[in-house]
């Protein structure tokens, strides 16, 4: 693939990660926070997806922590200090959405205001950190 169209790629990428982004907020406010949290979370994975595809690299899979472990030295070392954010988004993936995943509780009645909060925090640090790298 050419220059051009990776960067075309990448940008279509943090594109949906950017709506995603405005999708958690919206959910948050309609205090869906299970909904938010699981949003926040795809945000941050479609962001890094977007860093993939810029450095002709073939994403795959949903762990946003691996996605970022798994850059070039060069990419990867300017998102190092978000990795713990990456491991609270990870764990936000599965358990938002299967009411067997958290025991007796389903998850819109497990989440919390605080949680999506801070998802939508961590991820919109990714987003950031996504677009600084892609400038």
């Amino acid at each position: 693939m050419s220059v051009e169209k990776r960067r075309a790629e990448a940008w279509r990428w943090l594109r949906q990660a950017e709506d995603d982004l405005e999708a958690a907020r919206a959910l948050r406010d309609a205090r869906k926070y299970a909904q938010a949290c699981f949003f926040a979370q795809q945000a941050a994975e479609k962001a890094l997806k977007a860093l993939w595809y810029a450095a002709d690299l073939d994403p795959w899979g949903h762990s946003v922590t691996r996605l970022i472990d798994e850059l070039p030295p060069e990419l990867r070392s300017s998102l190092e200090s978000l990795r713990q954010a990456a491991l609270a988004l990870d764990k936000l993936y599965i358990p938002t959405r299967y009411p067997d995943a958290l025991g007796v509780l389903t998850p819109a009645e497990a989440y919390t205001l605080a949680e999506a909060e801070r998802a939508i925090a961590d991820a919109q640090s990714i987003l950031a950190a996504v677009h600084a790298a892609l400038a």
